[in-house]
């Protein structure tokens, strides 16, 4: 063969075996950055994971763990950023690996439960804690499960064998563990004309409810729609609630929009069916 043409080839080849190289050394410091990023996140540095997990997003705006790193320590820092949350119900819908998606429903049932969303809070923690595999995120999302349940214990009759399997995890959960799942209530967000519902809700759930037993027939309870209203509209949670209290007998004789709860079926009266002359007022 010519010399010309071997030399040519050997070129092209150390070429290709160049690039392929590059590609690997590419591909490790993605790894190794996502490594990095995925242990700050973990020891609480959040926004040195977060600048860590973005650096990876420069290159690879899809990758699933970047993108959950990136939402999960931007909400931890305060950030109010819709498109952090919108990020994670997009993971946590499946758009993403099993654990990653786990985890994007832990960390978004959190952020609803703050809200004061007690219903799609249960949603997505159930979703974490029965499909994760791994052993922290287990844990948390079942003890996120059973604080959310003392809040609002009609979502724990909807499943009492659930109930019961979070009662067998109960002593693994360190005070660590529990601080960690109480979501602080976001301040800003809170109106200080809702106290005084939030205030009788309180003194009902701890007082009154455990010597009467639960014995609303709608969904969400009485308690949990008077709760809402107060955190919406404030002092007008009081009328809202009269309302809901009158119209009751009436709701469930019409038996529509029946919901099963464990052994009992309850029927959805939801506060956005009742308040839209409030919310036109405000327009």
């Amino acid at each position: 063969m010519p010399a010309g043409p071997t030399r040519y080839a050997a070129c092209a080849m150390r070429r290709i075996v160049v690039h392929c190289l590059l590609l690997c050394a590419g591909a490790l410091s993605a790894g190794a950055q996502l490594e990095l990023a995925a242990g700050l996140c973990a020891e609480g540095q959040w926004r040195a994971g977060r600048r860590e997990a973005q650096r990876v997003l420069t290159a690879d705006p899809q990758q699933p763990l970047a993108r959950l790193l990136t939402a999960t320590a931007g909400l931890r820092l305060g950030q109010q950023d819709p498109a952090l949350l919108a990020a994670l119900q997009q993971l946590a819908d499946g758009a993403a690996p099993v654990e990653i998606s786990a985890r994007a429903a832990y960390e978004l049932g959190r952020v609803r439960w703050r809200q004061g969303d007690a219903t799609n809070a249960c949603v997505l923690l159930q979703r974490a804690f029965r499909t994760t595999q791994a052993t922290d995120l287990f844990l948390r999302s079942g003890c996120a499960l059973r604080l959310l349940a003392d809040d609002f214990p009609e979502l724990g009759e909807r499943d009492p064998a659930l109930l019961q399997a979070l009662q067998t995890c109960a002593p693994l959960w360190t005070p660590e563990i529990r601080r960690e799942c109480r979501p602080v209530a976001a301040p800003a967000k809170t109106r200080i004309t809702a106290t005084p519902a939030a205030w009788i809700v309180a003194l009902y759930r701890r007082q009154i409810r455990p010597a009467l037993g639960s014995r609303c027939a709608l969904t969400p309870s009485c308690s949990e729609y008077f709760l809402e209203a107060g955190r919406q509209h404030g002092l007008l949670a009081f009328p809202l609630a009269a309302d809901r209290l009158i119209r009751e007998p009436s709701v469930v004789q019409a038996q529509e929009h029946p919901v099963q709860t464990g052994a009992q079926t309850r029927y959805a009266d939801p506060l956005a069916e009742h308040d839209g002359w409030l919310k036109g007022a405000k327009k």
